[in-house]
């Protein structure tokens, strides 16, 4: 029998397994299944914020407090935009950040650069804090998050420290990881990559 996990759980809960006790959230339709999770996790907490730029703001206290990244958990569209502030002190303070954006249903995504927008609050976020992070990725495929979260986690602590971004569809985080077939991040593989 194979071992299978929701994606939004294993997300919350790895977090949580690299000592990583409060994530700072605003709730989002975008959002929800990232923010459920915390009610089947007992290894993190979250904390609700009135607004996404006052999460990235206590996200980059914790980090600079605790010595380890910080986490601002965010819907789409306005909610990733709102960040843009607080990921730019994260990159310019050399500070480890991890930021996750809830997006829209993957099959609603824009199929070309044509067109501005499909799905309501759809918004490009990776491309726009591109300039302000040290990697930004749209997840599609939930079989990829155990790979692309060490991988950010590592990058935003690795060399010069930084903010890291993943956007996460919402029905990517719906999905289920087979964690017999996966393939997961190697500090080691990379570095032999790169």
């Amino acid at each position: 029998m194979s071992k299978e996990i929701i994606a939004a759980d294993y997300i919350i809960k790895r977090i949580g397994d690299i000592g990583i006790d409060k994530q700072f959230v605003v709730y989002g339709a975008a959002n929800g299944d990232l923010i459920d999770a915390f009610t089947r996790v007992n290894n993190t907490q979250y904390v609700a914020v009135m607004h996404e730029q006052a999460g990235g703001f206590a996200a980059e206290a914790y980090a600079k407090i605790k010595k380890i990244p910080g986490v601002c958990i965010v819907t789409s569209g306005p909610g990733g935009m709102n960040l843009v502030t607080p990921i730019g002190n994260f990159y310019y303070d050399s500070v480890p950040g991890l930021f996750i954006t809830g997006q829209i249903n993957s099959n609603f995504l824009r199929p070309d650069a044509s067109i501005r927008q499909v799905g309501f609050q759809e918004t490009d976020i990776v491309s726009i804090v591109k300039p302000i992070t040290k990697y930004a990725k749209l997840i599609t495929d939930a079989n990829d998050i155990p790979y692309e979260l060490d991988k950010a986690i590592y990058l935003s602590q690795e060399g010069r420290k930084g903010p890291v971004l993943l956007d996460i569809p919402l029905n990517i985080q719906k999905q289920k990881i087979n964690l017999d077939n996966i393939h997961f991040f190697s500090k080691s593989e990379y570095l032999t990559n790169f």
